[in-house]
């Protein structure tokens, strides 16, 4: 694979990824604003965009088979796509934990979201002590 076809890759790359950092922020948005999981409309967005991840990540693979040609002049942009893929991660973390807040019964919910910073290593510090 020549310089030009590497640098078109990760450039595609950092473009799903852009996309995808943006589908994850919906989907925040949406269990912050309805304190519930996604719909289904959502969830098949979420589900159309798997064979198009599957496509770029077959692109990067072909980059891997050949290490010895990557350019290194586009180091800027694999520092970039990890960056993008870092964001991507801790942006999914985020929405877990939304997601499993949504899907608690709802007394566990009332229980949950009255904690206050340090409430939690209060308790823990009381009956640690024990």
């Amino acid at each position: 694979m020549d310089a030009d076809q590497v640098e078109a890759v990760l450039k595609e790359h950092i473009r799903l990824c852009s996309d995808l950092h943006d589908l994850l922020l919906e989907e925040g948005r949406i269990m912050r604003t309805t304190s519930s999981a996604p719909d289904e409309a959502f969830l098949l967005k979420k589900r159309e965009f798997l064979p198009v991840l599957d496509k770029g990540l077959q692109l990067l693979q072909k980059i891997n088979q050949e290490p010895d040609s990557f350019p290194q002049h586009l180091n800027n942009l694999v520092t970039e796509a990890r960056d993008q893929i870092m964001k991507l991660m801790m942006l999914d973390r985020e929405n877990e934990r939304l997601l499993l807040k949504a899907s608690l019964p709802p007394k566990m919910k009332e229980v949950y979201s009255n904690v206050v910073p340090g409430q939690v290593a209060k308790t823990y510090a009381k009956y640690a002590s024990s």
